[in-house]
């Protein structure tokens, strides 16, 4: 198993933990090496860009531990054995296991897409099963679950008996006496409380299954994230994510059955809880038909728009779903963009004088990028060091771009500003790793925002080049009315024109 790591580990980050409900220092139980597990996909369709705000939350979360030194060992695992699966294979009348299998492949592509790095290990339920067996095999034989009556000869239902851990509920706040049977638990009178979830489900006809003691059958829900997890970071780890969603049932039956398995506490020390993605009033899912596959915004619009969208809100809070949102994320890109623009040509300006000796020319926009460009780092850091802040990270971002771009029209000052580069390209070569925007070049954004509004008004370059040297033809032939009437018809098509001494330049506009 591997474990990267950068530098030298920081202390000081703190992260809010739904299990003791307050800020908690990061003190990694290995010093340096931080271990996290994160609840994956289920995987029987295409993911939808509620999944990608989980993913791309701890994808940040992975990156920043990298950024400040902590060797980590991420693990992210897929479910391909679910009853949601195995019913979409009979309606599609396809092997589950394929079915699953072209998902997480198609799922592979859409976080590729995303940029977000590939964990460390990404265990499949359907290669856990002997794991999964020897911790249910342990929980009987320490009391805390039991084979129910069998359904049919040989073949028997094996359930957790959630009585049996005095400490159920402490994740969620629920306490067993309120549990009743109803919408999250199964109604099913072989069970000794109503709360009794099942660790292993016998085999029905025509399903996937696996033998074990207690008969053919497969894993119920919640035992294989215990397994899995387990399996690749040992009976205690530091970090344990998911969505807010997953808080009850699933990481509270986790926390119950691998403490009782291993009679080892905490099966986890922190746990981590990103917001829902809503659509109006309602979380963004696959039941309500309310979704918006990733792969589908993705043909729309650059994925770091999308990041960008959702690293404006904090990630344990609810993030309003909206096209205007997401509109103003490619704005707030290209002005990014813009402001790399100009300091990417800073490089090709040749030496220029000192921050501190620019400070002469007593000019505000001066003072200011130099004060953020000194303290940038440490600024950024320790927002994200904060329950990983992203909201203060990016609002200190839009600062910089700002001051960029204001210090960037005076052509005076810029011709003496190549000393201003490395910092500034430091800055967003940290906001790149970091948060996962802003780390290309603005040659690369620029022609892709061109290749995208191209064909979405279906034009070409050739056509949009010929108007421009048409427009050309026009001012050397003094043709006044006809150069401005060109300049309109291609700004109506979004396109931006700079005239230079070089030529015109273009490039489309974000809309």
């Amino acid at each position: 198993m591997s474990a990267e790591t950068t530098k030298a580990p920081h202390g000081g980050l703190r992260i809010y933990s739904s299990l003791s409900r307050e800020l908690t220092p990061l003190v990694p139980l290995t010093p340096g090496h931080v271990r996290m597990y994160v609840c994956g996909m289920t995987t029987y369709d295409y993911c939808h860009i509620g999944h990608a705000r989980a993913m791309i939350t701890f994808d940040v979360v992975y990156r920043h531990l990298l950024e400040r030194g902590y060797a980590v060992t991420y693990v992210r695992n897929h479910t391909d054995v679910d009853d949601k699966i195995i019913a979409r294979a009979i309606e599609n009348d396809e092997d589950p296991l394929a079915l699953s299998q072209r998902f997480i492949e198609a799922l592979d592509e859409d976080l590729a897409r995303l940029g977000l790095r590939v964990p460390t290990a990404q265990p499949k339920v359907s290669e856990s099963i002997p794991e999964i067996i020897e911790l249910v095999g342990k929980l009987i034989e320490r009391g805390h679950a039991y084979a129910a009556p069998a359904r049919e000869e040989g073949l028997s239902d094996v359930y957790f008996a959630v009585e049996s851990f005095e400490a159920y509920g402490k994740l969620s706040g629920k306490r067993l006496a309120d549990l009743r049977a109803g919408e999250r638990v199964d109604v099913d009178s072989r069970k000794r409380h109503p709360g009794d979830f099942a660790l292993w489900k016998a085999a029905k006809p025509g399903e996937v299954s696996w033998e074990s003691p207690w008969g053919a059958g497969r894993p119920g829900w919640h035992i294989e994230c215990s397994a899995m997890s387990m399996a690749a970071l040992g009976e205690g780890f530091d970090i344990h994510g998911g969505g807010i969603d997953l808080i009850f049932p699933h990481h509270e039956n986790e926390i119950a059955q691998s403490e009782c398995g291993t009679g080892h506490a905490p099966y986890a020390k922190v746990w981590m809880h990103n917001g829902h993605l809503t659509m109006g009033e309602a979380k963004m899912s696959k039941s309500l038909g309310n979704i918006v596959r990733i792969r589908d915004i993705l043909d729309a619009v650059p994925a770091e728009a999308l990041r960008l969208l959702y690293l404006e809100a904090h990630y344990r809070g609810p993030l309003p779903w909206s096209s205007d949102r997401l509109t103003d994320s490619m704005v707030a890109l290209d002005r990014l963009y813009h402001a790399k623009e100009l300091i990417e040509g800073l490089e090709a300006l040749g030496n220029g004088p000192a921050p501190g000796d620019l400070l002469r020319d007593q000019t505000e926009a001066v003072s200011e990028l130099i004060g953020l460009l000194q303290h940038f780092e440490g600024r950024f850091l320790a927002a994200m060091d904060d329950d990983f802040n992203t909201v203060a990270a990016i609002t200190l971002v839009h600062e910089l771009v700002r001051s960029i771009n204001r210090y960037g029209n005076n052509k005076k000052l810029l011709k003496k500003a190549h000393s201003l580069a490395a910092p500034a390209q430091s800055a967003f070569a940290m906001v790149g790793r970091v948060l996962g925007i802003g780390g290309g070049t603005s040659e690369q954004w620029f022609r892709e925002v061109r290749v995208r509004r191209l064909a979405a008004i279906g034009k070409t370059e050739a056509e949009i080049q010929s108007l421009i040297d048409e427009r050309l033809g026009a001012r050397a032939a003094k043709d006044w009315a006809r150069a401005d009437e060109l300049r309109l018809t291609l700004d109506g098509l979004g396109v931006v024109l700079m005239d230079g001494p070089e030529g015109t330049r273009w490039r489309m506009r974000v809309e």
